[in-house]
């Protein structure tokens, strides 16, 4: 029995330890235990909204996560403390009397240790419980620690990500707008640098949702805050400016769409969302008769294909961001 439980307390230790370094100090992604809740959570609450819309509790789901996720590293920590403790009765006693720990009194002692506190009451009964009792206090207060300055990251990136939002939509609130208000034929009075600099930021904010995948339920109560509508209105923008003949946007729009593209890989958007194409390509065939692209409905129904796997993905982002398109 000691075996096991001591097996158990090793187990719960590594995996924990593990995936507190996976979730703050690689750039793959979060542990193994802190993805699948997120994931999990997430997915529950957008099947909420999906009936009955939650944006007020959404917002609150990025930090809830973050907070859960160090509570459940702290007391994960402490049950391995415990487990490796009850495994030996003995190895907790009384400070005065020497009287062995019950299981109430073990958990006491564990937490109490963990958290720093070390009031003597309940004392190890020697080595190597002593050794065992400072490790366990270590690995807490690191976790804790290194916990904070991961919250200053995630928080300090959260504030960035909205602000890509904000730079989309500055530029306009549809299609049309933006490419009428860029004007990028006049190199005097063009936005062109400015969406230059844009694909900059959409590259650095997906290599930030890489670093910190909880990025991802940071959600905005407003479409407009929201950085998965905002490339999905540029995504539709840059496959507009594409159309033109005369090949006057083919680099910036090559630029802009290695950056969305590399934004969804980073961010891990889905692929498989289904949508009403039809009426979405007819929209964009009227925005981009408007707008004088010259283009026969064969030849723009081809290019709405070959944009169409993109364009879904993006749709798939906005549904994991809780802005679904309808």
């Amino acid at each position: 029995m000691e075996i096991v439980l001591v097996l158990i307390a090793a187990l719960i230790a590594g995996l924990t330890l593990w995936d507190q370094f996976v979730t703050v100090f690689s750039t793959g992604g979060a542990g193994p235990l802190s993805r699948l809740a997120f994931r999990g959570i997430w997915k529950l609450l957008l099947s909420v909204h999906q009936h009955w819309p939650i944006h007020a509790a959404l917002k609150f789901a990025g930090p809830a996560m973050i907070l859960l996720s160090i509570v459940s590293w702290y007391l994960l920590l402490g049950l391995a403390a415990f487990l490796l403790f009850i495994a030996y009765p003995g190895s907790v006693i009384d400070g005065t009397t020497s009287a062995p720990a019950n299981l109430i009194q073990t958990l006491y002692f564990t937490s109490t240790t963990i958290s720093s506190l070390g009031y003597g009451d309940w004392v190890p009964s020697g080595p190597p419980w002593t050794f065992i009792s400072t490790l366990a206090t270590l690995a807490a207060t690191i976790v804790l620690t290194v916990s904070l300055s991961y919250v200053l990251s995630v928080v300090s990136a959260a504030i960035q990500r909205r602000s890509l939002a904000t730079s989309i939509f500055a530029m306009g609130s549809s299609e049309e707008e933006i490419i009428q208000n860029a004007n990028l034929t006049d190199s005097q009075g063009s936005l062109k640098n400015y969406l230059l600099d844009l694909s900059s930021t959409i590259d650095l904010q997906g290599l930030r949702h890489l670093a910190f995948p909880v990025l991802k339920y940071f959600h905005a109560t407003q479409p407009e805050l929201s950085p998965a509508r905002g490339l999905l209105l540029l995504g539709d923008t840059v496959f507009l400016l594409g159309l033109d003949r005369s090949g006057s946007f083919k680099g910036i729009t090559a630029v802009l769409r290695s950056s969305i593209d590399n934004f969804l890989q980073f961010s891990r958007a889905g692929n498989t969302y289904e949508s009403s194409s039809e009426s979405e390509r007819r929209r964009l065939s009227n925005v981009a008769a408007r707008l004088d692209f010259e283009m026969n409905e064969s030849q723009f129904a081809a290019a709405f294909e070959e944009y169409l796997p993109l364009r879904r993905r993006l749709l798939a982002l906005c549904d994991e961001d809780g802005w679904a398109v309808k």
